[in-house]
């Protein structure tokens, strides 16, 4: 599958270069192609990995993966184009400074936000609620990490399922796409366990589930 990936951070490239691992095209869009960021995307060997403009990566891709701070979201769409069409996957945490709230809200989400912005794209929100560093090895003994989706449509929402479960995920849906405010308030416990109760960035989310009667 070809995916473009705008943002050269640690969740955009950590994402990329694990779906590039799994034999899809990965084009990355950035603002500067000096940065140090993306001169370490540069030196890796994958001939699976690309480097362009943000509107070009956003061209390539079947499925596009935001993933810029809050602050930088409108100036980015506007600079990726037409996205109408495409699957948009939005992995955002509209937080304050402090990284104690979120700065949208209560009655509408980053992804939400993001729809709005991205008119005609097919938004799914994925990814938000775990930490770069875990994104490379999801496994804690016998369980998989899980990610959390919605999203409004359907189709798109079974590709990122799929994307997910490739990388090593179990996969969550939660409905749709205005359920991104339940899953980016999930962001906030994960960042007060992380940090603010100090049990580190290398924790998950997992919902057990039970079958009747056991």
């Amino acid at each position: 599958m070809k995916i473009g990936i705008i943002g050269a951070g640690d969740v955009g490239s950590t994402l990329g270069k694990e779906w590039a691992k799994r034999g899809h095209e990965i084009v990355f869009g950035v603002r500067n192609i000096q940065s140090p960021k993306v001169k370490s995307l540069l030196k890796i060997a994958d001939s699976n990995i690309k480097v362009a403009t943000i509107s070009e990566a956003a061209s390539f891709g079947q499925v596009v993966l935001l993933a810029v701070p809050w602050e930088a979201v409108k100036e980015t769409i506007e600079n990726a184009g037409d996205l109408s069409g495409r699957i948009l996957i939005d992995p955002i945490n509209p937080l304050s400074s402090d990284l104690k709230n979120l700065i949208v809200g209560p009655s509408t989400s980053a992804a939400e936000e993001i729809a709005k912005l991205a008119q005609g794209a097919k938004v799914v929100k994925a990814f938000n609620a775990i930490g770069a560093k875990t994104l490379g090895n999801l496994k804690f003994g016998q369980y998989k990490a899980d990610t959390f989706i919605c999203g409004d449509d359907s189709g798109a929402k079974s590709i990122v399922r799929k994307l997910a479960m490739e990388m090593g995920f179990d996969v969550l849906d939660v409905g749709p796409l205005s359920n991104a405010r339940l899953l980016e308030n999930l962001a906030l416990l994960w960042i007060e366990l992380a940090f603010r109760q100090e049990m580190g960035p290398n924790i998950a989310f997992k919902l057990l589930t039970r079958t009747s009667g056991m």
